[in-house]
């Protein structure tokens, strides 16, 4: 799933279609699959949750190893490089919604792609017993809270990039 994913994700960039006109009208086709994918992903992540909490601790594993891998693949496909659209010259910049919203956006996905790296990490047992977080339930938690806050920003940085 993920590499059928990130593969249509990377053939509209090789093919010269990112830009072209995406299906939900004012956004661009690569903004467009992006913010398709990003739904998935947090209802994915979410499903995941409610498998935890059925006590589907496998399943779980897989779910949200899978839903992690995807969105490190967006961020370094699609959200990174746009990052270069809303360059900070000065401190004022950030005072433009379209700047702020998205800067926001930025850096709590960032903290929230790190927290499912690190707990997807730890619970595949790469993270050494030493360096495992032993409040690593609150950090599910509040990496949930995160994927979706993250949602609802992005779904913000695509209303002001492409309708306001």
């Amino acid at each position: 799933m993920v590499g059928g994913a990130l593969a249509w994700v990377a053939g509209i960039w090789f093919s010269g279609l990112a830009g072209s006109r995406g299906f939900f009208g004012p956004g661009p086709l690569i903004a467009d699959a992006n913010l398709i994918l990003e739904i998935f992903l947090v209802a994915g992540i979410t499903h995941g949750f409610l498998l935890a909490r059925r006590g589907n601790i496998d399943a779980h594993q897989v779910n949200q190893t899978t839903w992690v891998a995807l969105n490190l693949g967006l961020i370094a496909l699609v959200m990174a490089g746009s990052m270069q659209d809303v360059a900070i010259a000065k401190t004022a910049d950030l005072a433009e919604w379209r700047v702020g919203v998205t800067w926001v956006h930025a850096a709590v996905g960032t903290l929230t792609a790190c927290a499912g790296l690190w707990i997807v990490l730890q619970m595949n047992g790469v993270v050494p017993e030493r360096l495992r977080v032993p409040w690593w339930k609150n950090l599910m938690r509040g990496t949930l809270a995160g994927y979706w806050l993250t949602g609802l920003l992005g779904f913000a940085t695509y209303y002001l990039w492409y309708i306001a």
